[in-house]
């Protein structure tokens, strides 16, 4: 059964196939990881920040699949080093979710008489677990991702999607410094190669293996949200697509040698300030964990520790990934729909 649960937008086609606070600028010595990108040492990583006038808000310095800064450090201070990376935190608020919810609740904002809330322009950064049974849901990305710009060009924006990437396992990594990729064809070129990477049960900067099942879900949103080089919050739909299958570790959780840097409650604060809406493709079967046998929905599609669900919280939305690998939902299709039930909508954070 097909289990997607939307805040702001109820998304009418879910099953069914078709279709600011601060950025973070590096000052430590930088290494080549196993996919040839860059990170910067944890250890002396530095941070630069989004000012509230979006500073680093633009179009400009938009690269191909190049480039990747993984952080670990403190949090971001204010900067404009545009080529600056982040790491997550976590943030929250409070709203029980019922798996599987598909009805109008009354707490979404509809879209306003002659779409004059509409973005001009359409921001979506991939925050994607690469651990190693990942590979399907990233080959899945690969293959469908030309279909979701191909949608998104049709609809009546003034101007091209900016894509961005951020990868994670128990420590997570932003692709291009944060700018956006060129096209869709070169993030589609790096949803390839980090499908292969799965393969090697390696942290997303080379040093050290996964050897627990929690995921580093938390610092990952973190840096998408304080790394990206996002335009203006008034003119741009902002989202997150986000995918894993296993539950997360919150701020100082120690993961096969990595330590979470960010809370849920920060990163939930980061986001919502940024409004930022966060779609996540999350296990809801009871098959995640070492034995595929425990709950890992907590966060997604459930409270966590009594806060709202990431999703809820951001105005975005929760789909079950199980849908996707048995061909209940359309990959392409649903993050088409969500961009455009959100594309005139209020953004209200829960």
């Amino acid at each position: 059964m097909l289990s997607c649960v939307l805040a702001g937008a109820a998304l009418s086609a879910c099953g069914e196939p078709g279709g600011d606070t601060s950025d973070v600028s590096a000052t430590a010595p930088t290494t080549q990881s196993p996919t040839g990108a860059s990170t910067v040492d944890p250890s002396a990583s530095g941070s630069a920040s989004e000012g509230s006038s979006d500073a680093s808000d633009s179009t400009d310095g938009q690269t191909g699949s190049s480039g990747a800064v993984s952080t670990s450090g403190p949090q971001p201070t204010t900067g404009t080093d545009p080529t600056a990376t982040a790491t997550s935190t976590t943030s929250t608020t409070t709203s029980p979710f019922t798996t599987g919810e598909d009805t109008d609740t009354g707490w979404w904002e509809t879209t306003t008489e002659g779409g004059d809330m509409c973005k001009v322009n359409i921001d979506i950064v991939f925050v994607m677990d690469v651990s190693t049974s990942m590979s399907a849901i990233l080959q899945k990305l690969a293959d469908e991702i030309l279909v979701v710009d191909q949608a998104i060009a049709a609809l009546d924006v003034e101007t091209q999607p900016s894509y961005g990437l951020v990868v994670f396992v128990d420590d997570a990594t932003i692709i291009n410094n944060g700018a956006p990729y060129a096209d869709a064809a070169s993030l589609q070129a790096d949803f390839i190669e980090w499908s292969t990477f799965t393969q090697s049960n390696s942290q997303t900067d080379g040093n050290g293996s996964n050897g627990d099942w929690p995921e580093n879900t938390i610092d990952g949103l973190y840096l998408a949200a304080y790394g990206f080089q996002w335009r203006p919050t008034e003119s741009t739909l902002r989202m997150i697509i986000h995918t894993t299958d296993d539950t997360f570790g919150d701020k100082g959780a120690n993961q096969s040698g990595e330590v979470i840097q960010h809370s849920y409650d920060e990163t939930v604060l980061g986001l919502q300030e940024r409004e930022i809406r966060v779609f996540s493709f999350v296990d809801n079967d009871m098959t995640g964990g070492p034995g595929n046998n425990e709950d890992v929905s907590m966060g997604f599609f459930t409270p966590y520790q009594g806060k709202t669900p990431i999703p809820q919280a951001t105005d975005g939305g929760a789909f079950n990934i199980n849908d996707v690998y048995e061909g209940q939902l359309s990959l392409s299709a649903a993050i088409n729909q969500s961009v455009e039930d959100s594309l005139c909508s209020q953004y209200i954070p829960m």
